[in-house]
This record gives C-alpha cells, structure tokens and sequence, in this order.
C-alpha cells in the first residue's frame, strides 16, 4: 500500500514538473490531481498538455472541421479526457478556482467549433469516453452516457428489440451530449417530436462540481438544457430518455428527380403537403449540386428521401392519394426494422453490417464545411425555387436539407421546451458548404459564398426574427469576443434567433444556477447585468 502510495506521488509530480512554471495550467494539474482517483486511471492517461507526444492525435480526434485544424487555430492549455463523473467534477472545480475557461466536447461537431477553440486561455473537457447505455426496454426508457454516439444508441437499441425506436438525428457520429440539449432533429420528429422533447432525467455537474438530476437541479434548469444548450449551466453526463414503441417493419424510399423531371414543380408540391401528412410519414428533400459525367455541366437533383412508420402496402395509396407526382412505385420502398432505416440517411446500403452504426469518421475524412439555418413559415414560390437552384449552382459543393415539420411538432407549445420553431413552420432548412481543397483563399471564398446564399434566402424564410437552429451554430448571426467578456446587446441578437421569447427565461435560470458566469462561450446564454 504505502509503495502504491510513493509511486502515485511521485507520478503526479513528475507530471507536473513537466508544465513549465509559468504555465497557467500547472495550478490546475496540482488541483485536479488532488481530486483524482489514480485507481480509475492514470492522471497522464487524463490529462494532455502540448507537451505529450499524443497532444496533437488526442486534439484532432474530434474535430470534425478542418478549418479548426490549420496552425492558426488557437490550442488549448490542455485536454482533460474524462474517464469517469469525479473526472469532470474535479475539472469543473478546478478550472473555476483558476478562471481557466472550459470547453466540453463531445464528437466534435460544433459548426462553429466553439466545444473545443476559444480566443482566451482554455482547457477541453472531452467526453467522448463518458458512452455508456443503458437501456431498460421494461419500462421503455434507456440511460445515454453523454459522449455516446447516435450510432451507438441506435445499435444498442436494435440489438436490444426491434420494436423500439428513438427520435433523434442522422449523423452516426454525433454525440448525445450536445445534440440532445440543442433540440436534436431527426426523420421521427412528425411522429415523436425531437430527442429532447422525450428526456425524463438527466444528470449534470453544476457550477459547483455537484452531480444534479432533475429532482435535485429543479425544473427550471431541466427545461434549460433540454433545447437551451448545456454548456451554459454545467456539465451533461447522462439523459434518461422514453423510447417509443414501433412495429417491427417500417418503410423507406429514396426518389431522385432533376428540373427536367419536373423537380420545380415537385418541390412546390413538397411545400404544400409534407407537413400536413399523416404523422407517420416524413419526407425529406434534399437539393444537391451535381456535374454531369459526360460534359461537366453542373445541375440540380432534388432527393426525396421517406420514413414511414407501417408498411408498404399502407404507404403507397397514402402517397398516391397525397403526393402522386412523385411517382413512388413499389421498387422504390424497402420494408425493413427501424434500426436499419437508420442507414438509408448516410447513404449505406439497407444490407449493411449493423456494426456500421459503429463507425466513427477517420481524421483523415474530415471536411472543411460551412452549416447554417432557416425556417420556412410559408411556401416559396415557383420563381423562387428555380432562383435558389440557380444560385445552388455557383457552388457545387453545396446541398441542404429540407425537413418537414407538422405532426408532433404542432403540438408542442413553444415553451415546453427552449426550442421555439414550432406550430406555423413548414420546413427547416439546413445549409451545408462543404471542401476539401486546400489552397490558400479557399476558406474565405467558400464561407462568403453561404453568407452571399444566406442573404438571397431571406425574402423566403422567417423574419422578425430571421429565426435559426442552435444545433446548426452559426457565428454570423452573432458572437462574444473575447469570450470571456459576454455582452448582453450582442448575446439579445443570438439569444432571440435561437430561442425567440424563451431567450428571456434562459437568462433567467442562467443567472440564478452560474451566477458568476462560468460557463461562457462565444454564444452563452447571458446572465443578468448586476
């Protein structure tokens, strides 16, 4: 026991003897170590600083956007890989004891990067080790660790009956930790709602470094981080959620149409209808940037994409009757359990190893991108769609996503949870500008080709305010700089377009649980000036 004792000592010392005096973190490493359990782990299999050789591999793991990767993107002091909850509450109090900013990651796919750069001092609390599920099929709910996947819950949940499902998004890769707290869209929402319209508990690191639930955090601060964002009240370690019963065969197609197959006309049509089907059907349109093989020429396809809860036989006379200009025949739709509709969204065959669903993007398959947001209140003329697929063609890097809302999401109120778009929208519009080129003034020329989109949308989606997703993070509509200096006038013009009445609230529970404003990033939710 004492050896045991004299080696962990002189583990940790040796540790932080290698962080340079002058360092800011060594005060952080000599606190975190006194909160450390070195039975659960290490503190160098924990903690990283630049100058571990693995520094570089363990901060490029997760981040899912190149243009964070260049030399120019700002480091942090270091990265805390949280094996276990005393991990995370031991970095949440040392970090505030040093005023050292934190920034919580999960799979790294913040658009905008805020979960893992900032512009003052930092530290990264990844929690991409914090995974496990729990599923209780019994009572129909399940236990998600923060840093799992949607892929690995998917998987869990089919392995475990094919008769359950979950409504949530359609990135395999995505973390529960943020996406659950920012909304979290997916192909079930006209029949469920989003993910975090089905979260019963949760379990967070407050301010404090205390572990909360629901019953011990209140039901302020529950409504707060289901659809207001985590990361401005604490620290997300797991959600419990309600899975929902499904039968055990479920439909999806995949329709493909160009303008000279009257993809004008079928978009205008999508309009009119998709939100008011049956809850049960969702429909996505997807407009994509194509070249031809033959002659380069770019043009516009438009995907039509479905989910059906029931079968094909139930699915095609609703189609018919609804939507007969898609022309959906019988070999367009495949009858297969919830889990593997999962894999149509990522363009895998329907066949494919449920162990896919595994799979985490490799560093070297990360993109440099560019995401934003819209809302559609009411349908976009004829003259406009074909005006937007010639502006599409400019780029042809350039596709979006066109969900449908109605169903469950109309019958939500707008403040049930943080998450306002709901009755009266028609369609969410997701931006995606993605590159892989790499020479110099790419970067600039792509970005100020979706703000140049961004601005000719405008005549065609919400106003007063110009609403957007928090899940699809956007920087223009809004930031602090520095970060740790969070202004109420610039964080109103976020606060509003993501959250729109429920902004005022948000402060408000914001300022009673952190009342020093800990937790701050670029777009925190404020708390009130004193």
């Amino acid at each position: 026991m004492e050896l045991s004792l004299v080696l962990t000592t002189l583990t940790i010392v040796t540790f932080i003897s290698t962080v340079t005096s002058q360092s800011p973190i060594q005060n952080f490493v000599s606190c975190f170590s006194k909160f450390h359990e070195p039975s659960h782990s290490p503190i160098t299999q924990v903690i990283y600083t630049p100058n571990n050789n693995t520094f570089s591999t363990i901060l490029n793991q997760h981040i899912r956007n190149k243009r964070f990767k260049l030399d120019s993107t700002p480091k942090p002091l270091a990265i805390i890989t949280a094996k276990s909850a005393s991990d995370v509450q031991a970095t949440v109090k040392c970090a505030k004891s040093n005023n050292i900013q934190i920034r919580i990651r999960g799979s790294g796919h913040d658009y905008e990067g805020y979960s893992y750069v900032s512009d003052v001092p930092f530290i990264i609390l990844d929690m991409f080790l914090i995974n496990g599920i729990n599923i209780d099929i019994h009572n129909e709910v399940a236990w998600v660790e923060s840093g799992a996947t949607l892929g690995k819950l998917y998987y869990t949940i089919g392995k475990t009956s094919d008769l359950y499902a979950y409504p949530a998004g359609i990135c395999f890769s995505l973390s529960v930790g943020g996406h659950f707290s920012g909304g979290g869209y997916g192909p079930l929402l006209r029949k469920f709602g989003l993910a975090a319209d089905n979260i019963v508990d949760a379990k967070i690191v407050d301010v404090n470094g205390k572990i909360l639930d629901r019953k011990a955090m209140g039901e302020d601060l529950f409504w707060a981080i289901t659809g207001g964002g985590g990361a401005s009240f604490g620290v997300i370690l797991s959600w419990k959620i309600k899975l929902f019963k499904i039968p055990n065969l479920v439909t999806v197609f995949h329709v493909t149409k160009t303008l000279e197959e009257g993809a004008i006309n079928l978009v205008y049509k999508w309009q009119l209808i998709a939100s008011k089907l049956p809850d049960e059907l969702f429909i996505l349109a997807k407009p994509k940037v194509v070249k031809n093989a033959k002659d380069g020429k770019k043009f516009v396809q438009v995907h039509f994409i479905g989910l059906f809860v029931g079968t094909n036989k139930e699915l095609l006379p609703l189609i018919n009757k609804n939507f007969p200009e898609l022309g959906l025949k019988t070999s367009d739709c495949h009858q297969l359990p919830w889990v593997r509709s999962t894999l149509i969204w990522n363009d895998l065959p329907i066949e494919a190893n449920l162990k896919a669903l595994l799979d985490e993007p490799k560093a070297n398959q990360t993109v440099y991108f560019k995401g934003q947001s819209d809302f559609v209140k009411k349908p976009i003329p004829k003259v406009g769609i074909k005006a937007i697929f010639q502006k599409m063609i400019e780029d042809d890097s350039f596709f979006m996503y066109w969900t449908p809302y109605g169903g469950k999401m109309d019958k939500i109120s707008t403040s049930a949870t943080p998450f306002p778009q709901r009755k009266g929208t028609l369609f969410m519009i997701q931006y995606t500008n993605y590159w892989l080129e790499d020479t110099p003034g790419t970067i600039e020329r792509q970005i100020n080709f979706s703000r140049s989109f961004n601005k000719f949308m405008t005549p065609y989606v919400s106003n007063s305010p110009r609403a957007s997703a928090l899940n699809y993070r956007d920087a223009d509509i809004g930031a602090n700089h520095p970060s740790n200096v969070t202004k109420m006038e610039i964080s109103k013009v976020y606060g509003i377009k993501y959250f729109n009445d429920n902004f005022g609230r948000l402060v408000n529970v914001k300022t009673k649980v952190d009342p020093s404003n800990f937790f701050r990033y670029e777009q925190s939710i404020p708390t009130k000036l004193k």
